[in-house]
């Protein structure tokens, strides 16, 4: 039968063991504490120790002598430290020789243990997994002050233990996290390559709808290279120089001139201004300076205060006229990049070439 208190109890086992404490590495954390704790008690050795099954692992130490300093271990043979697991209270030792718990343990010839000041690592679920312990090579009495300033000390121990407990909890939900992230951004991509796949088939059984067709596939294509740059780069913010890169690509040509600062965009403002390029581009292509051999695009964007400015001017096409009626692009720059994203969306049909400016806010 064993006790709660007992070293091997299996609660207690299974919560030293989800601190994923054992055989870790030093850190830096640990270390000041026992550095601390032989400074005050004026103790030549200090050990956070972990009690484990069959040994005790020394997550921090120091003034150890070889090889147990380096080994970071023994086996509870040599171990004062199970017995504050097995009773969750102070042990004090002022001399093991003497002492009838201690006395024959081989931590007294191997480690040179004759004081020993140990007090319990207590979770918050009361389990007991170690103890933080001063050590001396002879005989000394040990004072409430020792005992109080030793306690405070394991309570820092504690504290750390805590947050580098947070801290893998919150690692681990950031990843699981980005492992759904990744699957939607793919089952969105494969949801926009079925689309398009079904109007393609659609084109194919009726020829009436083959223009509205292409351009509604252009469409998807721009949203479908959005998305493939968002799942490049998870759930961060999407380079405006990438996107455009993305946009122009299909192009092959040098006949867009782009310029301006390195600017990161959230994922779904990214979303809706690659559409906005796309449905400029494709413009441009079909009536504007992009449908002859001699006109030219400037494309750049300045940021200030918070809000991106992006200019669109073309030059060198055919003589422009204002549309008659309003289309998919102008939905799209009123309704979704003007009113939805909290911008402002001006163009200018000079008759020398079209001007667009996008006046948006960096933050959704």
């Amino acid at each position: 039968m064993t006790s709660d208190r007992d070293a091997s109890a299996p609660d207690r086992l299974a919560a030293l063991l989800q601190t994923e404490l054992l055989d870790s590495p030093p850190e830096p954390g640990f270390d000041r504490v026992t550095r601390l704790a032989t400074r005050l008690l004026a103790a030549p050795a200090s050990i956070i120790a972990l009690v484990d099954r069959d040994r005790q692992f020394f997550k921090s130490s120091v003034g150890l002598c070889e090889p147990w300093a380096s080994l970071r271990e023994t086996p509870l043979s040599h171990s004062f430290c199970q017995h504050v697991v097995t009773t969750a209270q102070p042990l004090v030792v002022v001399d093991a020789s003497e002492h009838p718990l201690v006395k024959d343990n081989l931590a007294v010839p191997s480690l040179g243990v004759i004081a020993y000041l140990g007090v319990p690592l207590k979770l918050p679920s009361g389990e007991v997994i170690g103890a933080l312990c001063a050590i001396d090579h002879v005989p000394r009495p040990w004072n409430e002050e020792d005992i109080a300033q030793l306690t405070e000390l394991s309570e820092i121990v504690m504290d750390e233990i805590a947050l580098r407990t947070e801290n893998a909890r919150r690692r681990t939900i950031e990843q699981h996290q980005r492992v759904l992230v990744h699957e939607l951004n793919h089952r969105v991509k494969n949801t926009l390559a079925l689309v398009d796949s079904v109007i393609a088939l659609s084109i194919r059984a009726d020829t009436a709808l083959t223009e509205f067709g292409e351009v509604l596939r252009g469409r998807i294509a721009a949203l479908t290279r959005s998305h493939a740059l968002a799942l490049d780069r998870g759930r961060e913010a999407l380079g405006l120089d990438e996107l455009v890169q993305a946009e122009l690509a299909p192009l092959q040509c040098d006949r867009v001139a782009v310029e301006g600062p390195a600017v990161q965009l959230a994922p779904g403002i990214a979303l809706y201004l690659s559409m906005g390029l796309h449905e400029l581009i494709t413009n441009a292509v079909k009536y504007g300076a992009l449908s002859n051999d001699g006109g030219h695009v400037a494309l750049s964007w300045t940021v200030d205060d918070g809000r991106l400015k992006v200019s669109w001017q073309e030059s060198g096409g055919p003589p422009v006229a204002p549309p008659a009626r309003n289309g998919f692009g102008s939905l799209l720059f009123e309704r979704i990049l003007g009113a939805a994203l909290k911008g402002e969306v001006t163009r200018d049909f000079a008759t020398d070439g079209v001007k667009v400016t996008f006046d948006l806010p960096l933050t959704p």
